[in-house]
């Protein structure tokens, strides 16, 4: 009787230890997958390029000396605001101021000899017609009165060029005038001086170029952005698209402006092809400054009222798919094709879809089989940590 008991103990504790068994490996074993979904919508698509850049005035002038010297006066400094015909700075004049005196000196002589020779002229003026009236009444020689004549046809010559060198005398004062002129660098335009490299007493030197001395942005309440854009990102780019951009300075505030223009001109580094791409903006309260590094983003494309699915739901592939029906759907892609995995009966199911627009979020599909209302797959989740919408995956034998 004992023994049946035990018998019958040992049986119950083995029947405990199975169930609890069958227990712990249905608590412990391969969980089951579970989906992200997201709920098809009509959304709008901003598509944009980020490119980087550096902010200039619109017009940049570099003012320079057109005459060698020494500078002995400096009347602007780094940010000093200047007007049209202000006065920058002064090359020491004495070495021109020489040269004027001297050349009006010589065209004073060149004058009074026009003077003495005018009336050398009318002298032998004079003469001559005496010497003619004398010789119609044969009172002189015919050789006397010749020589009369060529004496007055010499004067004239003589006159001519005397007042020749007179002219190229006042072409030399005028020549040094206007480098005596050029002692004084003035301001071409109103603005904002935004370098100067030139001090008191340093020597310039205009022989073979004229040397930047002074960069004045002209008006830096408009201000602009040359950025450097890949050929890749250029596509639809135009004259007027809205743009946004940050500076490092002011990391929290952003700034708006607009294509102005892309040039043509190209670019190549490393085999790399890139444009200038330029883009204009309201400076008024002078928070930006010329040199600053920009980071833009164009708005090239938009399009309301799209169907379009996240990105990641583009990326993703069931990790437990047959590896044949995979290879078989990416030999079916065509270009501009996608793949998108949607849920039916609780499994997931492959669908093509022609690609259109896209920014970094969002990409626009085309599909009879994807519409408003449809789920698709964005990811997969562990049970335990389940998003609001989800379903239970099937469980699926691993091909590889």
């Amino acid at each position: 009787m004992k023994s049946k008991k035990k018998l019958y103990a040992v049986i119950v504790i083995l029947i405990i230890a199975i169930g609890l068994a069958v227990y712990l490996i249905k608590k412990t074993g391969a969980p089951s997958y579970s989906y992200n979904l997201y709920k098809i919508k009509p959304i709008t698509i901003q598509k944009s390029v980020l490119t980087t850049g550096t902010i200039n005035p619109v017009n940049t002038i570099n003012v320079g000396a057109q005459v060698s010297g020494l500078i002995s006066k400096l009347d602007v400094w780094y940010n000093t605001k200047v007007k049209k015909g202000q006065l920058l700075a002064e090359i020491d004049p004495t070495t021109f101021i020489e040269k004027v005196n001297m050349d009006k000196a010589t065209l004073s002589s060149a004058q009074a000899n026009i003077q003495k020779q005018i009336a050398l002229l009318n002298y032998d003026k004079l003469t001559y017609i005496r010497d003619k009236k004398l010789w119609a009444e044969n009172l002189i020689s015919h050789s006397t009165e010749q020589n009369a004549k060529s004496v007055y046809l010499q004067d004239i010559a003589q006159l001519k060029y005397l007042k020749s060198i007179e002219a190229s005398d006042e072409s030399q004062l005028k020549i040094d005038e206007t480098n005596l002129s050029y002692c004084k660098i003035y301001s071409p335009v109103n603005g904002v001086v935004i370098n100067v490299a030139v001090a008191v007493g340093q020597t310039v030197a205009s022989s073979f170029q004229t040397p930047t001395l002074f960069t004045i942005g002209e008006n830096i309440s408009k201000m602009e952005i040359d950025t450097t854009t890949n050929e890749a990102d250029l596509g639809g780019i135009k004259k007027g698209d809205k743009v946004s951009f940050t500076v490092y300075a002011y990391p929290d505030k952003t700034f708006y402006g607009s294509v102005h223009n892309v040039r043509i001109n190209p670019t190549t580094v490393s085999g790399v092809v890139s444009y200038n791409v330029t883009i204009f903006f309201d400076n008024e309260n002078h928070l930006l400054l010329p040199g600053m590094t920009a980071i833009p983003k164009i708005y090239i494309e938009k399009k309301s009222n799209v169907i379009a699915v996240p990105n990641t739901a583009l990326r993703f592939v069931p990790s437990n798919e047959n590896k044949y029906i995979l290879n078989k759907i990416t030999d079916e892609l065509k270009s501009g094709e996608g793949v998108v995995w949607i849920l039916e009966k609780h499994k997931p199911i492959p669908v093509i879809v022609k690609l259109g627009i896209n920014n970094n979020s969002y990409t626009e599909v085309i599909s009879k089989k994807i519409k408003i209302g449809s789920d698709v797959i964005t990811g997969l989740n562990m049970p335990g940590n389940l998003p609001n919408r989800q379903f239970q995956g099937p469980k699926r034998k691993m091909f590889f």
